[in-house]
């Protein structure tokens, strides 16, 4: 097969999936239904503790370890759900391959908020994180039992609990890799 004639067979698959998708979304997650209503308040209801507890004199440091946090997650969010690890079985857009209100909102501020804990209290940020990827794992728990979000293929809270785990630090990592340079940025001069 042409890499044309591959191309081509992907893009008509594609469509077929995104069909699929919005099919699904309009008779099972639309306006109407419990779960899209459960998907704006997990958006919405972080987003606004956020706002309202949100250290306001560390903010960009917070918010980076945030987006950090945040955009490694939609990475992983894709890889999993692309290789049938996982699913969120209903999106608040269906438009959009990850779950906007666990990747861009519930599990990033969670994590956040630890952070400013950490950072704040001088708590140990590895144990914060520890205690705070035990919670994310229960909130996992409870999303599988009201079938929010299902594992597949051996995929299990554990891993979750890991790979949320892994994130978090990575994200302190690069937070204060970024927070290193910007002190030193004159020896890069």
């Amino acid at each position: 097969m042409t890499q044309e004639r591959l191309l081509k067979e992907i893009d008509t698959l594609d469509i077929q999936l995104m069909d699929l998708i919005l099919e699904h979304w309009h008779r099972f997650s639309n306006f109407s239904t419990w779960q899209f209503w459960v998907n704006i308040a997990f958006f919405l209801i972080p987003l606004v503790i956020t706002l309202v507890f949100v250290d306001k004199k560390k903010i960009f440091q917070i918010a980076f370890y945030g987006y950090t946090f945040h955009v490694m997650f939609v990475y992983i969010d894709v890889f999993l759900s692309r290789f049938n690890y996982w699913d969120h079985p209903y999106l608040m857009i269906p438009y959009i391959p990850v779950s906007i209100p666990v990747d861009g909102s519930l599990v990033p501020v969670t994590f956040m908020l630890a952070y400013q804990i950490a950072i704040n209290n001088q708590k140990n940020f590895y144990f914060v994180t520890f205690i705070t990827a035990i919670i994310v794992a229960g909130m996992a728990w409870i999303w599988q039992q009201f079938e929010l979000l299902i594992l597949y293929n051996g995929m299990n809270l554990l891993h979750l609990f890991l790979l949320d785990l892994s994130i978090a630090i990575l994200a302190y990592w690069f937070t204060n890799f970024f927070k290193w340079l910007n002190q030193n940025h004159q020896a890069f001069k």
